[in-house]
């Protein structure tokens, strides 16, 4: 049955407990709701809760959404009408970022028996409206449903880019009840060794004056409590301060900032490290009023990137020209409907795009979706990678690589191929030179898609057939060899085109070497930004 928690009012909500220990010692439950609802016919995956399932069910919640364990068995969402779709989209992908393996980690390298386990007992996030449509609803046949439930509240969940998260004015629930859920439907049974660390945790916590658990909650429940407030803290979610008394959770918890929970309470850190990632990396969207560029970076200046700082992806969604802005990670972000600038930041960054490659002209900066309403142009910096829906491309300039090698020529060196202007191959200005050649001398630059590196002349071919040849030109006195291509009538053999790989070398005249009289510089990838 669906588990009542019963406890003296706290700034915690909590209507359902997870908890109930007689309750877990059943391995499955019987089947209540379906695994199979479809959700596949809606964009974000949430779905109108089909008339087929159990009116218990129905006469409470409208809408549904999931996530399918490994063994198939869902875990589900059950949402009440003023639940939004961003709301139940952004719960949803918190219980996937806990679900997530955490490779290395002691307890969360592999989650599969705990996500199994969840499907099994049918745990099912039952997202009310309010508190008071909760009280009613436990008060009717849903009480006694077979389901293993832990509650969430409209009026306490807040999305990314909403006015509360950007005024931090209204305390988010959303991480601490889903995490209730894991702990209750798939910790506290399939990883045991754990659950006993986060009590130990607690109960030095307790003993050391900094987590104070309100009068009237009862003794089991306290882990459950305080490793959410260890989560809440180190992911940013109470730096703002809000009681303006350094504590959080309204005094239960002694610290408000990562730096401080880190540096005082280093063993309930290191419990929720052994289960949980470093950044708090669900694939969040941020909401579709949010008309502005949203800030993954700290700034002082605003106050919610004390929370932000510590997001990994974020898409927008909408049709606003809004924009993000990374922060010093690995971000995957993405752009909505709009006309959007995005700028990675530091570290590796992913701009994901919805449609295959060839739905999108890529010139310099600018990513531009030919299907209408979708993708619109972006404008990108500082990013790496672009990921299509059926390739990942690089991203960010092309790059130049010289491989191969060359000898000493007459003028007393080897001849080293080099560029010049942008590798855009939109641009048209790109330039090729080599030096030391010798002076005067007729030379000619050439192309090809495979390289290789075979003896020829006085020097060494670095690239096989076919090739194209570009025009002569003459060493300078200074023993340089230029030219500058024209992108705009290559042969159609080699033709520049982005994301393009070619392979470039210089052949030069050297009569006073003798031998072959001829000679040539090292090779030079070029591969021709996105």
């Amino acid at each position: 049955m669906l588990q009542r928690l019963t406890a003296t009012p706290t700034t915690r909500s909590g209507l359902l407990a997870v908890l109930a220990l007689t309750s877990l010692a059943a391995p499955v439950r019987a089947q209540t709701l379906p695994d199979d609802i479809d959700i596949t016919t809606s964009p974000n995956g949430v779905v109108l809760l089909p008339p087929s399932v159990d009116p218990v069910f129905t006469n409470i919640f409208d809408r549904y959404t999931k996530i399918t364990a490994p063994n198939g068995q869902a875990i589900h969402f059950l949402l009440q009408s003023q639940v939004t779709d961003e709301m139940a989209v952004r719960a949803r992908e918190v219980l996937r970022f806990y679900l997530t393996d955490v490779p290395g980690s002691q307890y969360g390298a592999d989650k599969t028996a705990l996500v199994n386990r969840m499907g099994n007992v049918e745990a099912a996030l039952v997202y009310f409206n309010n508190q008071a449509a909760a009280n009613q609803a436990m008060n009717g046949p849903l009480g006694n449903a077979n389901i293993f439930a832990q509650d969430l509240y409209a009026t306490e969940s807040v999305v990314e880019g909403s006015w509360p998260y950007i005024l931090n004015n209204l305390r988010d629930a959303t991480l601490e009840e889903v995490f209730h859920l894991v702990h209750g439907a798939g910790i506290f049974q399939t990883l045991p060794a754990y659950h006993q660390e986060i009590v130990a945790a607690t109960n030095a916590a307790i003993s050391a004056g900094l987590y104070f658990p309100p009068p009237g909650l009862p003794p089991w429940d306290r882990p459950f409590e305080y490793i959410i407030s260890i989560i809440d803290v180190y992911y940013g979610f109470w730096a703002h301060d809000p009681d303006n008394d350094g504590t959080s959770f309204g005094g239960e918890y002694a610290f408000h900032t990562r730096a401080e929970v880190v540096a005082g309470d280093p063993q309930g850190v290191t419990a929720m490290r052994k289960f949980l990632p470093e950044y708090f990396s669900a694939s969040l969207t941020c909401a579709a009023s949010f008309p502005w560029t949203f800030r993954l970076e700290h700034d002082p200046a605003t106050e919610y990137t004390l929370k932000s700082r510590y997001i990994e992806n974020l898409r927008l969604s909408g049709a606003a020209d809004s924009g993000i802005g990374g922060n010093g990670l690995d971000n995957t972000l993405g752009g909505n409907a709009g006309d959007n600038a995005i700028a990675g930041g530091d570290g590796t960054d992913t701009v994901v795009f919805q449609g295959p490659r060839a739905e999108y002209v890529i010139s310099g900066a600018q990513v531009t979706d030919t299907i209408t309403g979708r993708d619109g142009t972006d404008t990108l910096a500082a990013v790496e990678f672009l990921q299509f829906s059926d390739q990942v491309i690089p991203f960010g300039g092309g790059s130049a690589v010289n491989y191969c090698t060359s000898s000493p020529n007459s003028s007393g060196g080897a001849a080293a191929i080099s560029h010049g202007g942008s590798l855009d191959a939109s641009a048209n200005d790109l330039s090729l030179h080599a030096t030391p050649v010798p002076p005067g001398q007729p030379g000619i630059f050439f192309y090809g898609a495979s390289s290789t590196q075979l003896p020829f002349g006085n020097g060494t071919l670095c690239i096989s057939q076919p090739v194209v040849r570009l025009g002569v030109s003459f060493a300078s006195g200074l023993g340089e060899l230029d030219f500058d291509v024209d992108n705009e009538t290559p042969p159609v053999s080699g033709d520049f085109t982005p994301g393009s790989v070619w392979n470039f070398q210089a052949w030069f005249r050297d009569p006073a070497a003798g031998g072959s009289t001829f000679d040539l510089s090292d090779g030079l990838r070029i591969t021709f930004a996105p």
